[in-house]
């Protein structure tokens, strides 16, 4: 096996990516067909590919060309393991973001720049987050002969996190 690299996704993308995969799960159900294996050519299928990037626990349901593995009950366990998933992606970036609304009220109480760095005028690590996220950003910065944003910043970021969680 070659070397697996991690891929940053968005919450909110997993989240709808993870709950794609419940319907599609549902409606094979609903058709008792094969997941894990395809019903046709027994080749993996996606769900097993999507399970397996994720490095999360499937199982099997196939009755196909002679091949029996797996129980029914593999559907409803599947959607269980994507549910707790999507639950525990939810724990995470609530924590994340509330750690980063910490990060911006002390840097509020310090008056400290945000967006670039106050010394180095390089950009901080508050825009990966909020650029990963897609959460629009309020630069405050005076320094350097640098005049960006104004004080309010700090609150209007803080509020755009907020909304963001609401949406997660």
């Amino acid at each position: 096996m070659s070397h697996v690299t991690a891929v940053n996704v968005p919450a909110k993308n997993e989240i709808r990516a993870s709950n794609d995969q419940i319907g599609q799960l549902r409606d094979f159900q609903s058709k008792n067909w094969a997941i894990g294996l395809n019903g046709d050519t027994l080749a993996p299928d996606g769900f097993l590919v999507f399970f397996t990037e994720r490095n999360l626990p499937f199982q099997y349901y196939v009755r196909s060309r002679g091949v029996n593995v797996g129980e029914p009950s593999a559907y409803q366990a599947n959607i269980a393991t994507l549910t707790q998933y999507i639950n525990n992606i939810r724990a995470s970036e609530t924590t994340l973001v509330n750690s980063v609304i910490a990060e911006l009220e002390l840097y509020k109480a310090r008056n400290w720049a945000i967006g670039l760095n106050g010394s180095t005028l390089q950009p901080d690590n508050f825009l990966p987050f909020f650029g990963t996220r897609g959460i629009p950003f309020a630069y405050y910065v005076r320094s350097g002969g640098v005049d960006l944003g104004s004080p309010d910043a700090y609150d209007v970021n803080i509020k755009n996190l907020q909304r963001y969680l609401a949406e997660v």
